[in-house]
């Protein structure tokens, strides 16, 4: 039977077949020696004149045969696959070699016992080789065969002739041992094919499990070069395994310097170049394995972990993601701690210096109060950094015009740039409009344009330029690019410029805040920001933002305006400072003005004027008061009550929402936009009166009657 096995990692089949080939080679070389010895003694016979020439002839042709045959299986076993049957050939010819030799003898003169005897050896020895082999059906095939050869030797030699009654006697004890032998050879036979077959399985099976992991196994010499490696080093290395013996370790090593081979094995996470180029990282383990003092080599596993590296790497940047977002987070609740005490000094202060700044005529004191203004501006920025970065929506939203915009700011920038820089504005001549917060919007190229400054410290050019652009969706976004001809940004960094707390600046010329608040701003615009050219040529950032509906806001605050409506305003808030200076003002828009410190004085002061006060303009924090409920209160008494904020804390929109509040302005704010918030309030309330007021004219009364009871109501 043959045993076919599964093809190994180098492409050949092994079977049982290649075994009995092999064992037939070994047993040529045996039969190849006894046909020399026997030429010997046949030439030496025919020499003395003991044997004469056809018995030389016969005898000489059958050694000739045994010479073909067994130089053919000698030499030409292993180039070529043999049919199973093949190999009973070599014990058919052997028999029949032997029978015409002894036959020879009989035609020599040789005596009948001497034949007999020799006969039955020989057979014996030919059957017994056979169980080298590890078939059962080669022994009894060849016992079968000696058996029949035998029985025809012995009628030719007994033929007419008496046979003495000891040859009668021997014959079936000959035959009988010939059969027994040919069953104890197959026996052994039997026996050595179940060996091989557990041998080659077990071959097999480890070569299936050797070769069939995912990891790379492998034998390295004393240098560290190659032995052997199974067929996943093509996947770890790209390097098949049939080519990669005689390659060293360290070749295929990001850094080989840090491989050491020593008696003691080595075992850690190192990273790997395959043949293609391809960046991986692996889990190298190597431990040493010896047969002696003089050879030493080193048994090892390769496991590729390029995913789980990459896994640690992105959780680990995650973290510090998470960390710098914490470490934002709580510098945002520490400043909105402190935000609504100091935004109501800067309040105070902007509003008087806006006083004295209409008041003065004197040219010194109102450059000293423009002075006081931007200083105003910077402080305001300083606290309004950190709550850029630590809440979610703090911007105050309107409709802006970039181009207006722009042409405001860049005026102040290059004089605050100096003589040595330029700064060029280039815009379209259609209005460009957006949603927005103008101060929060000035900041951002105020960042960027220091930025572009510090990048060029000996001058340059700087230009801000806009752009709409429309997409094949058809929404507008508004391109404006920062562009400066400095030194530029290395590639590496044009993704952490803009993290927190990284700069390229030495110790105290930055925080690392300012791109990274000028990306926070950018991204609640709902817009983005990127690098789009940086080399020594200079550094361009593209800012990109959604295109607002065009609005043309200038004659609705002057139809505003022009028809004014008079309104009593009543302030609540518990600092007295705050109510006086905006008194003032809304004295200045023709108001008139009603005070409350708290929600029981609102409430006394609304009851007494419940006819005209129609605008209430109040703190978000009172204390321990609620605001909800003081709102509530409120309108309990006046429903249609106009309620206006005014907070150094930044807009609640589900407050803004659930309490109808009409406007959240977060301090400092403009006071003319308030003056015009108020308006705008006022003649919506008149508007929807007066349509009330109309359908009620225009609707006839209905009279309902019950018919189960006299009475008449009017609707």
């Amino acid at each position: 039977m043959t045993f076919q096995t599964q093809k190994n990692f180098i492409g050949k089949d092994q079977t049982i077949l290649a075994a009995e080939i092999q064992s037939e080679r070994l047993i040529s070389i045996v039969r190849l020696a006894g046909a020399v010895f026997f030429s010997v003694v046949a030439i030496f016979s025919f020499l003395l004149g003991s044997t004469s020439l056809s018995v030389f002839g016969i005898q000489m042709t059958a050694l000739m045969l045994v010479y073909l045959y067994s130089g053919f299986f000698l030499f030409n076993s292993g180039k070529r696959k043999f049919h199973e049957s093949f190999i009973y050939l070599p014990g058919f010819l052997d028999i029949v070699v032997i029978s015409v030799i002894i036959w020879s003898y009989y035609l020599n003169g040789a005596g009948v016992s001497m034949i007999t005897g020799s006969v039955s050896g020989i057979y014996f020895i030919v059957i017994i080789f056979t169980a080298l082999h590890h078939k059962l059906r080669l022994s009894i095939f060849c016992g079968i065969s000696a058996a029949v050869a035998y029985s025809v030797l012995y009628y030719l030699f007994t033929r007419g002739a008496p046979v003495p009654p000891q040859y009668t006697n021997d014959y079936p004890i000959h035959m009988v041992l010939l059969l027994t032998a040919a069953v104890l050879g197959g026996i052994v036979s039997r026996n050595n094919s179940r060996t091989i077959h557990k041998v080659i399985s077990s071959e097999i099976r480890y070569h299936n499990l050797v070769h069939r992991l995912p990891e790379m196994l492998f034998t390295l010499d004393a240098h560290g070069n190659f032995i052997w490696a199974n067929i996943a080093s093509a996947s770890i290395t790209g390097i098949p395994a049939k080519v990669l013996p005689g390659r060293n370790i360290r070749n295929i090593l990001s850094q080989p310097d840090s491989f050491k081979l020593d008696t003691n094995g080595m075992k850690g996470t190192f990273g790997v170049t395959d043949i293609n180029g391809n960046e991986k990282f692996v889990d190298l383990i190597i431990q040493p394995v010896s047969e002696n003092e003089d050879l030493v080599a080193f048994d090892g596993i390769i496991s590729d972990v390029t995913d789980r590296e990459k896994a640690i790497s992105q959780r680990e940047e995650m973290v510090q993601r998470l960390f710098q977002y914490q470490k934002m987070e709580s510098l945002g609740m520490l400043a909105s701690g402190m935000a609504h005490d100091f935004n109501n000094i800067l309040q105070t202060v902007n509003d008087l210096s806006a006083i004295i700044l209409r008041d003065s005529k004197e040219d010194e004191t109102r450059r000293r109060i423009e002075l006081i203004n931007e200083t105003m501006v910077d402080a305001r920025f300083l606290i309004s950094e950190l709550f850029a970065l630590g809440r979610k929506k703090p911007l105050d939203y309107r409709h802006v015009n970039i181009n207006s915009l722009m042409e405001q700011i860049v005026p102040q920038f290059s004089r605050q740039l100096g003589p040595n820089y330029l700064l060029t504005l280039e815009t379209p001549e259609e209005k460009l409009w957006l949603e927005g917060d103008p101060d929060h919007l000035k900041r951002i190229f105020q960042n960027l344009v220091g930025n572009a400054r510090d990048a060029m410290p000996e001058g340059g050019n700087i230009t801000i330029s806009c752009e709409k652009v429309i997409r094949s969706s058809s929404e507008g976004v508004i391109h404006i690019r920062v562009s400066d001809t400095g030194t530029g940004i290395p590639q590496e960094l044009s993704e952490k410029v803009f993290d927190p707390f990284f700069t390229t600046k030495k110790p105290g010329k930055g925080t690392g805040l300012g791109l990274a608040l000028v990306r926070r701003i950018v991204m609640l615009h709902n817009g983005t920001i990127s690098i789009e050219k940086s080399g020594y040529q200079g550094t361009t950032f593209l800012i990109e933002l959604p295109l607002s509906d065009e609005r043309e806001l200038d004659s609705d605050t002057k139809a505003l305006m022009m028809n004014r409506l008079p309104a009593t305003v009543l302030l609540l808030d518990d600092d007295r400072k705050i109510r006086d200076v905006l008194k003032i003002f809304l004295k200045e828009f023709k108001y008139s003005v009603l005070e409350a410190s708290d929600g029981s004085e609102a409430l006394e002061e609304l009851k007494k004027n419940f006819e005209s006060c129609s605008v209430l303009i109040m703190d978000w924090k009172l204390g321990n008061e609620n605001p909800h409920q003081v709102i509530r209160s409120l309108r309990s008494i006046r429903r249609d009550l106009i309620v206006i904020v005014v907070s150094g804390y930044p807009p609640q929109e589900k407050s803004i929402e659930k309490m109808m509040i009409t406007r959240w302005f977060t301090k400092p704010y403009d006071r003319n936009l308030l003056d015009i918030e108020i308006q705008r309030a006022l003649h919506r309330v008149q508007a929807k009166r007066h349509g009330v007021e109309k359908r009620l004219e225009n609707s006839p009364s209905s009279v309902v009657t019950d018919e189960t009871s006299d009475d008449i109501s009017v609707e």
